[in-house]
C-alpha cells in the first residue's frame, strides 16, 4: 500500500539521524547487494542505502529498482541517499529512554 504525504514526512523525519546500512552501485544492482539489504531490514523498519551513480536519474532508477526488488517502499531519495521503509511483519522492541 503506498505511503501518503504525512506518512512519507514523518518517516523522512525519523530518518535523519540514520546512517546508511550499505553502499551501491547504481549499474551492478546484484541479488547479493538486494539480499545484504533485506537482512538490512531484520529488526526495522526504515533505512537508507547510499547509491553511487553518474545522474540523479540514474539513482532514481536504481532506488526504485532497489524498492522492487526488496520489496519496500521508496520514502524519498536525498541527493544519493535513498531511504527506504519496510513495516515490520513482527512488533519491533523498541527500549525505553532511561531516566
Amino acid at each position: 500500500m503506498p505511503l501518503s504525504a504525512k506518512e512519507r514526512q514523518a518517516l523522512l523525519a525519523e530518518s535523519h539521524p540514520l546512517k546508511a546500512v550499505a553502499t551501491l552501485s547504481a549499474d551492478a544492482l546484484t541479488d547479493a547487494a538486494v539480499e545484504h539489504v533485506r537482512a538490512a531490514f531484520v529488526g526495522r523498519e526504515l533505512l537508507k542505502v547510499r547509491i553511487q551513480a553518474d545522474s540523479g536519474d540514474e539513482c532514481d532508477a536504481a532506488a526504485a529498482d532497489l524498492a522492487r526488488r526488496v520489496p519496500c517502499e521508496l520514502v524519498k531519495r536525498v541527493g544519493r541517499v535513498a531511504v527506504l521503509y519496510r513495516a515490520s511483519r513482527a512488533p519491533l522492541v523498541r527500549s525505553e529512554p532511561e531516566r
